[in-house]
């Protein structure tokens, strides 16, 4: 109920000094959850406006001042946030270390380019981030493209908050601030977790990664609609060869269809060519309604925006409208009322978190994923694992990014001696999570309301694919068939191009992403009012969310989202990948100056004009024709000392970033040895402190590692607890 809304920000002063996205992603966000926050803009303006059409919108929650206003607003507020992207016409902010030092009691975020001292820093963009990660050259094996989500901005905006919340509630405890720092290149990491992580003794399975360039089950309907399909579940082949009308008596009840390693990405999940054949059968809507009723995950492919009026999204208060009829992407997550707790555990230490206890009932990606960020900043995460196991273990790079850090134990929920021990364990926490299916924790007693009644300094978060509750709430949902619903494919797709899977599981770590903020953001306010919130973080909402450029204006059009070029290398011909005779390069020409000094020194100015704004593609093709007969080495030169940026596009950056020295020291990649499979370099976390530690060298857990260790904490006798293996209740 709207009563029982919390604004978990609430009295927190912010001052925003950041330029470009993932700076106002960020600030929009603290407003949105309450805080006060009060901007001052570069000198002579701020040229993102002419950027990002939804530049103002995301502006709107802040109020206006002056820099003459400068220290004063410092000295009162809790937070500062600077940094962000470069643009020729704007002299970057570095002074984020003074501001600090100024106003000890502050916390400093501070948006860069890249970590400071290492080879991952120049102009900060979208683009070049994304090249600079190597992020380019995960979609296709042959070639880069432009990730079409924006990883990078959306990723520091995320990560930027995550580290912010983390040093606020350490405040509470120390009452002293600092300076946590986090970059673009950084913001690009965390969507390639899934599949980056150095093993030293792999098995085929511990090394198996989706294949760049696989052809996701998105298919051409009857009715010429697009559908995006997902096997993989217990059963699911099967189901959906029911569904389809396909008569297959080798397809048994309980096949799943699991890709294996080693087969053609034309046919990576599945028989492509039957499956299309069949599907072309069916209108979508029938379709997809044979398929829901077997419970398995399918979606039709849509455009960003048109799900916005579906009952379920008005359920879930992500779209907000302003009083000018403009709508817009509001707060992914909710915050509700659960009780109301004198209880204080921030404490002062070297971790953020350091005594707080997250219990974690999640699995697969989103759900668990929410705790590492919390493990990292200190917190003893403790992952409740059925006795079968996380489904996720199965791709086990997948279940190291969203499980490392943690301790595990294994016990079976529907034996009455296993479920008392997890509300044992709930009994003793400050936070519980799952991603259970509506309704499945209530049956389990391990409710919100429930949970209140053994603890009520809890802080619970759900996260449901769809949501708790509302039209489609019992519905499936994975990170393929998200990115179909939400319009995640379609923008991805490029120009006139049929729908793009993102293999980057963008939605699972987005959710992953929001779920540690929303925790964060709730154990701030309990810290502060004592009042204790039942959060909900959907999948769906993740979808939405990282779609927030786009807005819908009073007649109901939308704007905001600019499209991809068909060959999938940039938005504009400004800022775009460009194939040299040896190899590629970004390049970035940003203001009327830049774009000028890159047309004449290519020799195109009389041929390309000069309304760069509405430079398409044919002037793209143009500039390709040009610079494909340059080197690499020529073309950086051509625009050394000029005010156009470029940047070398090349392969294998997984394994220089996986085993630096500079990234190994900041915990942007951590190395811990597991038991079974030996060293593991994997990305760690995506921000740093100036004062508090991150990070912890526990590997992804094997199961049931911690369970003796754990019960016997929760005051168990040995002869218990060996009971409690014989009957299964525990493993």
């Amino acid at each position: 109920m709207d009563e029982n809304r919390i604004r978990l920000l609430e009295g927190f002063k912010v001052v925003d000094l950041g330029i470009g996205m993932a700076a106002a992603l960020n600030t929009k966000m603290l407003a949105d959850m309450g805080a006060s926050v009060t901007r001052i803009e570069p000198e002579g303006g701020d040229p993102f406006y002419g950027v990002y059409p939804a530049y103002e919108v995301w502006r709107r929650g802040a109020k206006k001042a002056s820099a003459s206003d400068l220290e004063a607003l410092l000295s009162e507020a809790d937070a500062c946030v600077l940094g962000g992207e470069d643009h020729p016409d704007i002299k970057r902010r570095r002074d984020a270390e003074q501001i600090s030092s100024r106003h000890p009691h502050l916390v400093v975020l501070d948006m860069t380019d890249g970590p400071q001292g290492t080879n991952y820093t120049g102009p900060s963009s979208e683009l070049l981030a994304q090249v600079r990660s190597g992020l380019v050259w995960e979609q296709e094996p042959d070639r880069p493209i432009v990730n079409a989500f924006e990883p990078a901005s959306y990723g520091a905006a995320l990560q930027g908050m995550i580290g912010l919340l983390g040093a606020l509630f350490e405040r509470e405890a120390s009452g002293k601030g600092q300076l946590v720092t986090t970059s673009l290149f950084e913001g690009s990491l965390p969507w390639i977790g899934t599949y980056w992580a150095q093993i030293e003794n792999p098995t085929p399975m511990a090394d198996f990664v989706i294949p760049r360039g696989v052809a996701p089950l998105i298919f051409r309907t009857k009715d010429g609609k697009f559908i995006h399909m997902a096997i993989g579940g217990a059963g699911s082949k099967y189901g959906f060869y029911q569904a389809l009308g396909i008569d297959d008596p080798t397809v048994l009840p309980n096949d799943s269809g699991m890709p294996k390693p080693g087969g053609s990405r034309k046919d990576f999940f599945g028989d492509w060519d039957l499956l299309a054949e069949h599907v072309a059968k069916w209108d979508a809507e029938e379709l997809l309604g044979r398929i829901a009723e077997r419970g398995l995950p399918a979606e039709p492919v849509q455009n960003a925006g048109e799900c916005w009026n579906e009952p379920q999204i008005e359920r879930n208060r992500i779209i907000a409208t302003d009083s000018d009829g403009v709508r817009h992407v509001e707060l992914p997550f909710t915050a509700e009322l659960l009780s109301k707790s004198q209880v204080k555990r921030a404490k002062q230490s070297s971790y953020p978190l350091e005594g707080i206890r997250v219990v974690d009932c999640g699995a697969f990606v989103a759900g668990p994923l929410a705790g590492v960020a919390l493990a990292s900043l200190g917190a003893e995460v403790v992952k409740v694992e059925a006795k079968q196991g996380d489904p996720n273990r199965s791709i086990f790079k997948s279940f190291c990014i969203a499980n490392n850090s943690k301790k595990v134990i294994g016990v079976d929920m529907k034996n009455p001696e296993g479920l008392a021990v997890v509300q044992k364990l709930c009994a003793e926490a400050d936070v519980v999570m799952n991603n259970f299916r509506p309704g499945a924790s209530a049956r389990l007693g391990i409710d919100p309301p429930s949970l209140k009644k053994l603890n009520e300094s809890l802080i619970v978060l759900e996260a449901p694919a769809f949501g708790n509750e509302g039209p489609l709430a019992m519905k499936a949902g994975f990170d393929m068939v998200m990115q179909a619903w939400t319009g995640h494919e379609v923008k991805a797709a490029g120009r006139g191009n049929e729908p793009r899977w993102n293999r980057t599981n963008l939605v699972d770590i987005a959710g992953g992403m929001l779920g540690s903020v929303a925790v964060l953001a709730g154990l701030l306010h309990r810290e502060r009012t004592g009042e204790c919130a039942s959060l909900e973080s959907s999948l769906c909402n993740a979808g939405i969310y990282t779609l927030s450029g786009l807005i819908q204006q009073p007649d109901g059009t939308f704007t905001g989202e600019p499209t991809l070029s068909s060959s999938l290398s940039g938005y504009t011909p400004l800022e775009c990948l460009y194939e040299t005779s040896d190899g590629w390069v970004a390049i970035v020409a940003r203001g009327e100056k830049a774009s000028e000094g890159f047309a004449s020194k290519l020799g195109l100015s009389e041929q390309l004009g000069h309304d760069f704004a509405n430079w398409g593609e044919a002037e793209e093709k143009a500039i390709a024709e040009r610079i494909a007969t340059l080197p690499i080495e020529d073309v950086v030169a051509m625009f050394k000392a000029t005010d156009v940026w470029v940047e070398p596009c090349r392969d294998g950056a997984e394994k220089i970033i996986l085993n630096d020295p500079a990234l190994i020291k900041r915990g942007t990649v951590r190395v811990t040895q597991h038991a079974s499979f030996g060293q593991i370099n994997e990305l760690g976390t995506m921000f740093a402190y100036s004062r508090s530690k991150t990070g912890n060298g526990l590997p992804a857990p094997v199961p049931g590692a911690h369970t003796r260790e754990i019960m016997e904490r929760l005051g168990y006798s040995s002869d218990e607890i060996e009971a409690c293996y014989e009957n299964q209740a525990v493993v």
